[in-house]
Formats: structure tokens, sequence, C-alpha cells
């Protein structure tokens, strides 16, 4: 049996997440996640992709199910409970499945505002980057790691909001997936990655030193775009950040609907009300990107 913490949750688990944060044992927790027997319902396809192959989604009355073929089945329950039906021996495969979207239907279920981004740590507040795939957000991330920026989340960030409103990212776990490219144009060293999964360019990096589990008030959304017809950086009008953000929802489009929809558009407006969000074309080089990584950041460390 393992313990672990990420994105503010206690977690016992049956099967093995290196990805995650350990932690102590305890005989309380947030998650159990469990090997066990799911009972498949009507699947729809996904616009979901991961490792080349498509979800599918389903629900057994509120329980919320992901399928992906000769990987495994998750099922979660009342945002407490991760039922894991394994379709492999291959245990990284099963692992690497767990923690993203499969996670993010309990995060979902625990209503916290999900985005499918990267997001650091930029001095006092965390900087959030989304897109569409291949426009960058995970390489921006790591221009910013490289630079010192500690890393709060990955593909899947979680956020929440207190009393007043006010946005926090909730950190995720220490590792950060960058492709082969990125490897070679930030510098990053090679002994310090670790293979995705074979047959995949994909690396993964764990940043030195202890992971803060502690969330951090947000303070920029970048939606990075390739677009050579817009503005290098403009903020967002209030009216179009609704849906921007809708489009970077990482879990299945039919659980936005009803409540859930009215939720997600209440969500989004009170990270605009406390944080700022631009459109930014991605960076033509990494020598630019890196440029732009260190001006934001001393800009950013500089007193007013």
């Amino acid at each position: 049996m393992y313990f672990y913490k990420a994105y503010g949750l206690t977690i016992f688990s049956e099967i093995e997440l290196p990805e995650l944060s350990s932690a102590l044992p305890t005989t309380s927790w947030d998650l159990h996640i469990k090997i066990g027997t799911v009972i498949n319902p009507k699947f729809k396809k996904t616009a979901i992709y991961r490792r080349g192959i498509r979800a599918l989604f389903g629900k057994n009355k509120e329980n919320l199910i992901l399928h992906w073929e000769g990987v495994a089945t998750f099922e979660a329950v009342e945002g407490n409970q991760l039922v894991v039906s394994p379709l492999t021996e291959d245990n990284n495969l099963i692992s690497l499945f767990t923690v993203s979207e499969a996670l993010g239907l309990i995060l979902f279920q625990r209503g916290y505002f999900l985005l499918h981004a990267s997001s650091v740590k930029v001095g006092d507040e965390a900087w959030c980057f989304m897109g569409s795939p291949g426009a960058g957000k995970s390489t921006t991330a790591a221009a910013f790691v490289k630079a010192g920026c500690p890393l709060l989340s990955d593909d899947l960030t979680a956020i929440s909001f207190d009393e007043s409103g006010k946005a926090y990212i909730i950190p995720a776990y220490p590792q950060i997936k960058i492709w082969d490219n990125t490897v070679n144009g930030l510098n990053y060293e090679r002994s310090n990655l670790q293979p995705v999964s074979e047959g995949v360019n994909k690396f993964s990096y764990k940043p030195a030193g202890a992971f803060d589990l502690e969330p951090v008030q947000l303070g920029n959304i970048f939606f990075i775009h390739k677009a050579k017809n817009r503005a290098a950086l403009e903020e967002l009008s209030a009216f179009s950040i609704p849906t921007e953000m809708l489009k970077n929802f990482p879990l299945p489009f039919s659980l936005m609907s009803g409540e859930a929809v009215k939720q997600h558009f209440l969500q989004s407006f009170n990270c605009a009300r406390f944080a700022k969000i631009w459109r930014k074309r991605r960076s033509d080089g990494f020598e630019l990107l890196e440029k732009w990584v260190q001006e934001s950041i001393f800009l950013n460390n500089s007193p007013v």
C-alpha cells in the first residue's frame, strides 16, 4: 500500500504511483485508489487521446468512467474513490494514465476548476500556460522551470477559490513532460531525464529539491498560440474569457452541461477578477522564449 500527496489530497493507493509526492502512512485520507472491477456502461468517444489511444467516457449513475482500450478502465466515485481495472501488466503505463484524466475525474467531482494547462510559481504568484496541442504550453513552463521557477503542475492544472473568490493553483506533483526538441532547445541535461514510455519521443523531468504542496495565488494565465495575424501579446476581454477557458477543459465535454457549465463560467470570471489573462503568440525560437522568461521574472520581482 502507498500514501501520496497531490492536488491538496492525501491519497491511499493500492497501486504504485511514482509520479506523485510520497506521504507518511495515515489512518485517514481524502482519496482511495483501489484495484477492482468496473461495470462498463454505454461508452461515448471523447476528444481525449493519451499515447495515441482515444478515451471512451460513460456513467454508472453518478459515477464517472474513463476507458482506454488495452490500458485500463477507471471509475470515479463521489470524489473520494478511484477504482482501477487494469488491462495491461505495464505498471508504469497504469500509473501514467491514473494520474492524468482519471485523477481529473475525482478533482471534477470535488469541485475544482480544471484546465488543460501547465503552471509554475513566479515570485509569489502562479502563472498558468495553456493552448492547443503543439502550442508550447509545456515548453513555456519548462523554460520557466529551467530559469529557477518552481513547477506547480503539468498538463492538468487544478484551481480552487477562497471565500473572497481569489483563485489558487493547487500543486500537482513534481514532474513535467517535454518533447525531445524542447530538451535540445532548452539544453536540458539528458542525464536528469527519463523516457516517458517506450516508443514515445518524450521525457519526464523531476525538478530537484522538495516539492511545495501549498496553494499559490493565481497571477497570470497565458493562452499560447501560433497565429501570426494576432498581436504578440494582448489582454483578453472579460466576455471572451469563459469561452477560452472552456476550450481548455481537460475532461470529456459531455460533463459540461447544466449546473457544471454555470459553475465553469462563474469560476472563469473569478479567475479574471484577481488575475490577468492574456493571449500570447508563441516565441519564435527557444532563444526568444528564454529571453521573455528572464524579462518576465525580472519585472515580476522588481519593486513597484
